[in-house]
């Protein structure tokens, strides 16, 4: 089971309520679908409510990154993580 690194970026009322935006998770799986199943379950309605949509999905508003260069679409719970990966959960700010 691989230890990866989480960050939340512009999620304030998600990180206000957990107490950080940045930590260390020893996950329980191998894939990003476990580790948002572990996340949603170690910070329940916070992380559920900030993060996945109504079918379970990462919300339209929400962009994730694994080691800063790798865009995971939104329903890629196979995706595989492995030892010292990073996962960057992103609010979308759209502007003009």
């Amino acid at each position: 089971m691989p230890s990866i690194k989480v960050k939340f970026f512009g999620l304030n009322d998600l990180t206000s309520r957990i107490g950080n935006d940045e930590f260390k998770l020893e996950l329980n799986g191998n894939t990003f679908g476990d580790a948002l199943k572990q996340l949603e379950n170690t910070f329940g309605a916070p992380f559920r409510n900030a993060i996945l949509n109504n079918e379970g999905e990462v919300d339209n508003t929400i962009q994730v990154v694994k080691n800063e260069d790798e865009w995971l679409s939104r329903d890629g719970f196979n995706y595989r993580l492995n030892e010292g990966d990073k996962l960057f959960f992103f609010l979308m700010i759209a502007g003009g």
